[in-house]
């Protein structure tokens, strides 16, 4: 309850939300496509794909988090549909695109959560990663909030960069997968990720 408490809140931050719609409109319009969005969390990421036309399934292993992700879904009149699961039981070969954001960073299993992120993904569709970079960082935030607008709850990146100190995912580990192609985009003053990695096609 107090996880999911606190995590509504910071993703009610302006910042918050800008940057993981500019995450999420890396991809397309979604034209009915699956999104399935693991570790989703209260679910920010699912409704903001879902606002771009994808049938968006939010998954979590914490049901405080579900239950958060559905009260703000029916709060802002999305369609997103919300179920508890473990990054480790997806079905395979189930979304045109598969999302983690903030979850490799928390995994100690990180090799096998992004096998198991991988094998959800059709063929021919892409999985997007978005995660804190090595520039995440109490000194880097507060550089960022000295000089950025000041817009709701800004200072929520403060207690961001101290949650993921340090957390940063290898750029390495996604060397593994046998992806057509690997887009990497600086969001936040560098301070965080996003990746975009293209399945091959059948």
């Amino acid at each position: 309850m107090i996880a999911s408490a606190l995590f509504s809140w910071i993703e009610g931050a302006d910042f918050y939300r800008e940057v993981h719609a500019a995450a999420v409109a890396l991809l397309p319009a979604g034209e009915g496509a699956r999104w399935l969005d693991v570790g989703c969390g209260p679910g920010l990421v699912s409704r903001l794909a879902a606002e771009r036309g994808y049938r968006v399934r939010g998954v979590d292993a914490d049901g405080g988090m579900i239950r958060a992700a559905r009260r703000l879904a029916a709060r802002s009149g999305s369609n997103a549909a919300f179920a508890t699961g473990s990054v480790f039981d997806l079905p395979p070969a189930s979304a045109e695109v598969v999302s983690a954001a903030s979850l490799l960073a928390v995994l100690d299993g990180r090799q096998a959560a992004l096998a198991a992120l991988w094998s959800a993904l059709v063929p021919g569709g892409t999985l997007l990663i978005i995660e804190p970079s090595a520039r995440m960082n109490l000194a880097n935030a507060r550089r960022y909030l000295r000089r950025a607008p000041r817009g709701r709850r800004s200072y929520a990146l403060l207690l961001w960069a101290w949650a993921r100190r340090g957390r940063a995912v290898a750029a390495g580990l996604f060397d593994t997968l046998p992806a057509a192609g690997c887009e990497r985009v600086a969001l936040l003053d560098g301070m965080l990720d996003a990746r975009l990695l293209r399945k091959l096609a059948a």
